[in-house]
C-alpha cells in the first residue's frame, strides 16, 4: 500500500473515533435513570471537586474538557456496578447499564466538573471581596473604583461604603453554615446568575450552529471523546458494558499498567522525597537554558514527558501535532531573533496571561480573530441557510434536534441578552459589543483547539481589555468606568477558559453521534445537560461560600480566594493611572499574525503535502503548549515511525495502548488526587 494512501486511511480513522475496531451497533435512547444517576453523580463530582480544590487545595479532578472524575465514576460504573447488575440480572429491577445511561452520566459529569471548578466562572464571588479586603491607602483602590461598581455587583455593598461583618469573614474563616450573612449575597447572586445563565446559553446556541459543519461536514476527530466511547464499545445490539472489545484488550491494558507504574513512582515521590523517580509526569523535566547570546533571549524552556500527553497526541493526525510542537520551536526562536535585531526582551513591554512581549501576543490576537472569522466563513453556507429558515419559517435539516428558528433566535437574544444586563450595569452598549464579540470568536477558536487538537486545559494568550486598549480603542475609549465593571467580567470568561462549556456542548454532541442517538434523543440529552448545569452552578455557589467563610480565603485556593480578581485588579488600577495609550506597533503585529492564518489556510488547501496546521502557531505563545510540546514531539515521532515502518495495521494495533496509557494516567492521578485529599499533597498533572 503506498505512503499516502496509508495516510488518508489514517486520517479516517482518527476522524471517526471507533474507526479500525469493532463498530459499535448502540440502540436505545436517553432514559429517566440515566438521566437521575447523571443528575446523582453530576452531584457528587460538583461537591467534590469545589470542595477539594477550594479548601484543601488538591486541583485537576476536574476543570478541564476530559475530566479525570468523570472518567473515574464511568470505568467504575462499567467495570464494578454493571458486572454486579450483571450477576443480579435475573432479580426483577437489576439490569445494567445501556451504553446510552453511561454516555448520559458522563455527559452530565463533564458539566459538573467544568462549573465546579474555582477560580473559573466563579471568581464572580470574590472579586467583589477582593476589591474591599485588599483594598488599602497605598493602592488607592477606594478612590478608583468605588464610584463605579454598582451595589448589587458585590456582597455588603451598597454602592458608597462595604460591610465588615460580611466581607472579613469570609477570608478570616470561623462561621458555621447558618451564620453565613446569606441576605448581603441574595441581589447579587441574582444579578450574577442571570448573566452567566446568558453565557451559557450563548455557548449552547453556538454549539447547535455548528453542530453540523463541525462533526458531520468536516468530520473533526473530537480525540477528547475517544476513552470514553472505547470504555463503553460494545459488539453486538443490545449487550451492555462492559465487553471484551476494550477491557479485554491486553494491548490496553499495558499501557494502562505502564502509566499506573510510573505514577505510582510520582505518587510516592510527591509524599516521601526520598523515593525513587522516573522523568515523566512531571513540571520538573529537563530545564533548557541558553547562556549565549542571542539564544539567551529565549526563556527558560523545559521538556517534560507525559504519558497521557503522548497518547493524546497519537490520536491526533500528524499535521496537527507536528504543528503544535514545530510553532513552539518557531516561537521560541522569535525572541532570539528580536534579540538579534537589536530589541532587547527585558525592555519590551508586556501583556497577555502569560506576560510574553507584545510583539508576540499580538500576532497571536491577530492569528485568534483571523482564524474565527475563517471558521465561520467556512461555515457560511449552513449558517446562512438556517438564518433564512429561521426568519421565513422553513424547515431546518431532518437531522437537526431543534428548529432553524430556536437555534437563531436563542443565539441571538442571549447575544442582546447580555448587552442588556451590561447597559443596565452601566456599561458602553458599544464597548459591550465589542466586548463579548471578542468573548464569542475567543470560544469558537478556543473549541477547535480542543475538538481537533485534543487541548483539555485550554487557554487564549491574550486578554481582552488589553486587546480592545493596545490595539484600537485605547484606554480614554474605553474609560475608567465601563473598565472597571468589564475588570469583574474578564476574570470570570476570558482568563482562565479552560470550563468554557462550548467545546463541552459539541462532545456531548458527537458522542450522541457516535452511540447512534435520534435527533429526539439528541435533543433530551441536551435538556439533561442543562439540568446537570443548572445543578451544578447551584452547588458550586453555595459549597464556595460555605468554603470561604467556614475555612477563610485566607488558608483557600488562593487563585480562587483573590488572585485572580487582584491581578484584574491590579491592571485596571494601572491603566487608570497610567492609561493605556494605543500602539501603532500591536496594530501592525495583528495583521501579520492575521495573515500568516490566511496563508496557512490557503496553502492547506491547496497542497495536499502542506504540514502545518494553523492551530499550531495560534497556541504557541499560550500556557498549555509550554508543558506539552515536548509530549506532542514524542507522540508524533512515535507516530510517525509506526506509520513509515509498519503501515495502518500496525497503527490500529497501537491505537488500543495509547488509549489505555491516557485511562491509566487518569486512573492513576485520580488515586493520587484522592490521597493528596488526605494528605494535603499536590500531585502534578498532565493536561495542560
Amino acid at each position: 500500500m503506498a505512503l499516502e494512501q496509508i495516510d488518508t486511511l489514517t486520517e479516517t480513522v482518527q476522524s471517526n473515533p471507533g474507526a479500525g475496531a469493532p463498530s459499535q451497533p448502540f440502540k436505545g435512547g436517553v432514559t429517566f435513570r440515566g438521566f437521575l444517576l447523571g443528575l446523582l453523580l453530576c452531584a457528587f463530582v460538583t461537591a467534590l471537586n469545589c470542595w477539594m480544590e477550594t479548601v484543601h487545595n488538591v486541583h485537576m479532578i476536574g476543570g478541564i474538557q476530559m475530566p479525570f472524575v468523570a472518567l473515574f465514576v464511568l470505568m467504575i460504573l462499567i467495570v464494578v456496578v454493571n458486572l454486579l447488575l450483571r450477576a443480579l440480572n435475573k432479580i426483577p429491577g437489576f439490569k445494567a447499564f445501556s451504553v446510552t445511561e453511561l454516555m448520559t452520566t458522563y455527559a452530565m459529569m463533564l458539566f459538573g466538573a467544568l462549573l465546579s471548578t474555582p477560580g473559573c466562572d466563579n471568581v464572580f464571588l470574590t472579586t467583589g471581596p477582593t476589591l474591599f479586603y485588599y483594598g488599602k491607602p497605598e493602592n488607592k483602590w477606594a478612590s478608583l473604583f468605588y464610584n463605579y461598581v454598582p451595589s448589587w455587583f458585590a456582597p455588603g455593598w451598597n454602592g458608597t461604603t462595604f460591610q465588615h461583618n460580611v466581607i472579613d469573614p469570609l477570608y478570616l474563616g470561623g462561621l458555621q453554615f447558618s451564620q453565613i450573612p446569606w441576605h448581603a449575597w441574595a441581589v447579587m447572586l441574582i444579578a450574577w446568575s442571570i448573566f452567566l445563565g446568558l453565557c451559557y446559553a450563548l455557548m449552547f446556541f453556538t454549539a447547535l450552529l455548528f453542530r453540523k459543519q463541525w462533526i458531520e461536514r468536516e468530520a473533526l476527530a473530537f480525540p477528547l471523546v475517544e476513552v470514553p466511547l472505547q470504555m463503553v464499545e460494545t459488539e453486538r445490539v443490545g449487550q451492555n458494558p462492559p465487553t471484551v472489545a476494550f477491557w479485554g484488550n491486553r494491548i490496553m491494558w499495558m499501557g494502562f499498567g505502564l502509566a499506573l507504574f510510573f505514577h505510582l513512582f510520582k505518587g510516592m515521590n510527591a509524599i516521601f522525597p526520598d523515593w525513587p523517580i522516573f522523568p515523566v509526569n512531571s513540571f520538573n523535566g529537563v530545564a533548557i537554558t541558553f547562556t549565549e547570546a542571542p539564544w539567551n533571549a529565549i526563556p527558560k524552556v523545559t521538556a517534560s514527558i507525559y504519558l497521557g500527553g503522548i497518547g493524546i497526541a497519537y490520536l491526533l493526525t500528524r499535521e496537527i501535532s507536528f504543528s503544535f510542537w514545530f510553532f513552539f520551536v518557531i516561537y521560541l526562536l522569535e525572541y532570539a531573533i528580536a534579540g538579534m535585531l537589536g530589541f532587547p526582551i527585558a525592555g519590551m513591554h508586556k501583556s497577555g496571561i502569560g506576560s510574553r512581549p507584545d510583539f508576540l501576543i499580538y500576532q497571536s490576537v491577530g492569528g485568534w480573530f483571523m482564524m474565527a472569522v475563517l471558521l465561520i466563513w467556512t461555515a457560511r453556507e449552513y449558517l446562512l441557510r438556517t438564518g433564512k429558515a429561521a426568519f421565513t419559517n422553513n424547515k431546518t435539516d431532518a437531522d437537526e434536534p431543534f428548529s432553524a428558528r430556536f437555534m437563531v433566535f436563542g443565539f441571538l437574544l442571549s447575544f442582546i441578552g447580555l448587552i442588556a444586563w451590561s447597559w443596565f450595569a452601566g456599561i458602553n452598549i458599544l464597548i459591550a459589543i465589542v466586548f463579548f464579540i471578542i468573548y464569542l470568536l475567543t470560544s469558537l477558536v478556543l473549541t477547535r483547539t480542543v475538538i481537533e487538537g485534543g487541548f483539555m486545559f485550554p487557554q487564549p494568550p491574550y486578554l481582552a481589555l488589553e486587546t480592545m486598549m493596545g490595539s484600537g480603542m485605547g484606554y480614554h475609549a474605553v474609560g475608567a468606568a465601563n473598565l472597571t465593571k468589564l475588570s469583574f467580567i474578564q476574570p470570570m470568561i476570558l482568563v482562565d477558559m479552560r470550563t468554557n462549556i462550548l467545546p463541552a456542548f459539541l462532545n456531548v454532541m458527537k458522542i450522541s453521534k457516535e452511540i447512534g442517538l435520534d435527533k429526539r434523543h439528541l435533543r433530551r440529552l441536551l435538556w439533561c445537560c442543562i439540568a446537570a448545569i443548572v445543578l451544578s452552578f447551584g452547588l458550586t455557589t453555595v459549597i464556595s461560600v460555605y468554603a470561604l467563610y467556614s475555612h477563610g480565603g485566607l488558608q483557600s485556593y488562593g487563585w480562587f480566594s483573590n488572585g485572580a480578581a487582584q491581578n484584574s485588579l491590579k491592571s485596571t488600577a494601572s491603566a487608570i493611572q497610567t492609561g493605556y495609550p494605543v500602539d501603532p506597533g500591536n496594530i501592525l503585529w495583528i495583521v501579520v499574525g492575521a495573515a500568516l492564518v490566511v496563508l496557512l489556510m490557503a496553502a492547506r488547501s491547496r497542497f495536499l503535502w502542506f504540514p502545518f496546521h494553523p492551530l499550531g502557531y495560534l497556541v504557541a505563545p499560550a500556557f498549555p503548549i509550554t508543558n506539552l510540546w515536548f509530549s506532542f514531539f514524542l507522540g508524533w515521532g512515535i507516530k510517525s515511525l509506526i506509520m513509515k515502518y509498519g503501515g495502518s495495521d500496525t497503527y490500529t494495533k497501537v491505537r488500543p495502548f495509547m488509549i489505555g496509557l491516557i485511562l491509566g494516567n487518569a486512573m492513576a492521578m485520580m488515586f493520587w488526587m484522592f490521597i493528596g485529599f488526605y494528605t494535603g499533597t499536590q500531585i502534578t498533572y498532565w493536561p495542560a
